[in-house]
């Protein structure tokens, strides 16, 4: 008897932050799973690039650009009207919108703080409420909210503590959410990457191989992530397969919780250019 491939709850799917990297991985998956997806981004132009692509690839599934910020309203209710109108009414979300920098608390400005936790934790308050009240308002039963989180939502890493702050804000969301959405049949969970290969990862590499070297050596499987690592997760959690899985942010790391991180500021300030913040850089 073959084995059965996962079934979907529904076929209209939001991605966010698609354009490249852990966002385009979950939206090709699911879109071979059988959805189709709104490729939701801020760079329109790769927006537009990776829609194009994903339907090169899978013809018979849909898949539809929108250029916009997870943290405007405005943007986040018209991309659930294009979603809509084009490919049905979403039943499953991917809050998997980034923005990182790699600063020590001392450099830390405000303003990357800020932009950092709006964008991770504003960015998916904002998209699931509205996945929830579209599924009031249209009196839907069945549905899956799926935010990517980081292990440094749990496991602290130096330099990254606007970004720790927000996954771990977002991974305790997942929580609240999962328990009000329950009665409305949304389940909601979280994914937690260690290092995965992305564009936005390999910025933090520099030119140096002893970034992602490091962090094979504190992983007991042996290497970084691929999309594809994240992605296949995801699919399982928008499938029926996880009908009784909510409020979890489940670990998907090659064993590195079990090591720990290596000292991102140490390992990377030096590839990277940067050095350690000074009195002369806040006193005015």
């Amino acid at each position: 008897m073959p084995v059965p491939t996962p079934k979907l709850v529904g076929d209209s799917a939001i991605v966010t932050g698609a354009a490249q990297g852990i966002g385009y991985g979950i939206a090709r998956h699911l879109l071979a799973a059988g959805a189709n997806v709104l490729v939701f981004d801020l760079d329109g132009e790769g927006a537009t690039d990776a829609a194009r692509a994903l339907s090169e690839e899978q013809p018979e599934r849909r898949t539809v650009a929108f250029a916009g910020d997870v943290t405007n309203e405005e943007h986040v209710r018209a991309a659930f009207d294009l979603a809509t109108e084009e490919l049905g009414t979403p039943t499953i979300l991917v809050n998997n919108a980034v923005f990182n920098r790699l600063n020590p608390i001392l450099r830390l400005p405000l303003g990357e703080w800020e932009r950092i936790l709006r964008v991770v934790a504003t960015g998916a308050f904002l998209g699931t409420r509205e996945f929830g009240r579209r599924f009031v308002e249209q009196g839907l039963t069945e549905g899956v909210v799926i935010n990517i989180s980081t292990l440094n939502y749990a496991v602290p890493a130096t330099g990254l503590a606007a970004y720790c702050s927000a996954k771990a804000a977002l991974s305790q969301f997942t929580k609240v959410a999962a328990l009000e959405f329950a009665p409305l049949g949304i389940r909601v969970n979280a994914i937690a990457p260690a290092l995965t290969d992305t564009p936005l990862s390999r910025s933090f590499f520099g030119s140096s191989p002893e970034v992602p070297e490091a962090f094979i050596a504190n992983t007991p499987l042996g290497r970084i992530g691929e999309t594809a690592d994240q992605a296949k997760v995801a699919v399982f959690l928008a499938s029926e397969d996880a009908a009784w899985i909510t409020g979890v942010t489940l670990i998907v790391d090659g064993g590195m919780h079990l090591v720990g991180v290596p000292d991102n500021w140490s390992l990377m300030k030096g590839p990277l250019g940067m050095e350690d913040p000074t009195p002369a850089e806040w006193q005015r």
